[in-house]
């Protein structure tokens, strides 16, 4: 038998000794990964909590990509010490791309501010894959009307998947229900960047020009607008005004809803002012169904005509009539599935921005469910196909049935009227 010699043996000892002795990390589960809004969206509590369980696991595990997550979820949750935590943050990791893109949006420097940018550009060219900065980026570019930087940015932002399937088909509808030179106002990220992605850098009706009702909140942009094509609807010394105004609170009445009140912000007076401009030249505006105006532009209710995802806010030759048969023509015929039929779609959870997206479908047919109904059997159950195919099975299970009896009535051709029967309609 070979011994151990006494040297080794006591090595050994202390080896295992410190090895016991050595306290490992407290067991933490990793969180779920912070994504943008744009992906998923919860609540401010929700991204405290989370912001809470990342910091948790940064304890015990240590590493720049547990800090990135853990200030994203504080970004998010607007936490009020976030900006400092972020620099700190980056005085460890000066090199990582989510915390160079957090640090240029939690400093709020605006729309104009050479550094914020400069930290977005060098987040780029650390990591071109990461997203983030290039959408921050493509905001920049637009406001300062740097037509040349602002595509290269939208395009890293279509190569890297910054929108998904059912995000790009519902912009592709909305724009496809537009007539020509029209011009779409948006509100939001989820109706916009993929609008600007389609016409600019797709080139799927280029004619068509989007226009976000939020950045019109900027002198820049403003000007951006004009100087991108939209009819002049305000001068410099008018926009240097406007700018100077506070926001005021309107009271209108609204369907369903009684009267209720709503800021009335600077980009909601231009707005008001590039609708009277176009209709001056006469070029088609419309509303993205997104933007709920609460009456702000009241007086033309009476004449605009809602288009189920848009709604036509200019005056027109042709009749309203007409423009509903032609777009539901469209719906039938033309709207892009592919996205609300991904598995990807069916598997998401309720905070899935994109899933959000999909009631819209269900909100504009039920809205232009009269036009369906004497448009004739054919159209109606081509849309009734649709919706079924589509969109019935993504809707909140809180809300299905009440979207599913809009197709209930008497006089419906018989496919829709025996399947509202095994849905247990009665005939009342």
């Amino acid at each position: 038998m070979r011994l151990i010699r006494p040297g080794i043996f006591l090595l050994v000892l202390g080896s295992l000794a410190a090895t016991g002795c050595r306290k490992t990390p407290q067991e933490v589960e990793r969180p779920e990964r912070i994504q943008s809004k744009r992906v998923v969206f919860y609540d401010s509590t929700t991204y405290a909590k989370l912001a809470r369980l990342w910091e948790k696991y940064y304890d015990a595990y240590p590493s720049e990509d547990a800090y990135a997550n853990w200030m994203y979820a504080a970004f998010y949750a607007d936490f009020k010490d976030v900006a400092s935590m972020i620099d700190k943050g980056l005085a460890m990791y000066p090199a990582n791309p989510a915390l160079l893109d957090l640090a240029a949006r939690s400093k709020n420097w605006g729309h104009n501010s050479l550094e914020g940018r400069q930290l977005l550009e060098k987040a780029t060219r650390l990591d071109p894959s990461y997203i983030e900065p290039w959408v921050s980026l493509a905001v920049e570019y637009i406001v300062q009307g740097d037509r040349e930087n602002a595509d290269v940015a939208l395009r890293h932002m279509l190569d890297g998947g910054a929108v998904d399937d059912a995000v790009m088909d519902f912009n592709y509808n909305m724009i496809a229900s537009l007539d020509t030179n029209a011009i779409l106002i948006t509100n939001g990220d989820n109706d916009t960047f993929p609008g600007w992605i389609l016409t600019r850098i797709i080139r799927f009706r280029p004619d068509v020009m989007v226009v976000n009702r939020s950045l019109l909140n900027l002198k820049d942009y403003a000007e951006a607008v004009m100087k991108g094509g939209a009819p002049t609807f305000a001068s410099i010394t008018e926009l240097d005004s406007l700018m100077n105004q506070k926001s005021s609170w309107v009271e209108n009445e609204h369907p369903g809803k009684g009267p209720v009140r709503w800021v009335m912000t600077v980009g909601d007076r231009l707005v008001e002012r590039l609708i009277n401009a176009c209709d001056r030249v006469g070029r088609p505006v419309y509303l993205a169904c997104t933007v709920e105006n609460y009456g702000l532009w009241k007086e033309r209710e009476g004449t605009s005509t809602n288009l189920g995802l848009v709604t036509l806010v200019t005056a027109s030759k042709t009749s309203a009539a007409e423009h509903i048969r032609r777009v539901l023509k469209i719906w039938a015929t033309e709207y892009r599935a592919g996205g609300l039929d991904s598995w990807q779609l069916h598997a998401s959870g309720p905070a899935s921005a994109s899933r959000a997206l999909v009631s819209n479908y269900a909100a504009g047919l039920h809205s232009l469910m009269p036009q369906i109904e004497s448009a004739g059997s054919d159209v109606q159950i081509e849309l009734f196909r649709w919706y079924r195919s589509h969109v019935m099975d993504l809707l909140d299970k809180k809300f299905v049935d009440q979207a599913n009896s809009m197709w209930f009535g008497r006089n419906r051709p018989k496919e829709i009227m025996n399947w509202a029967r095994a849905k247990g309609w009665t005939g009342d």
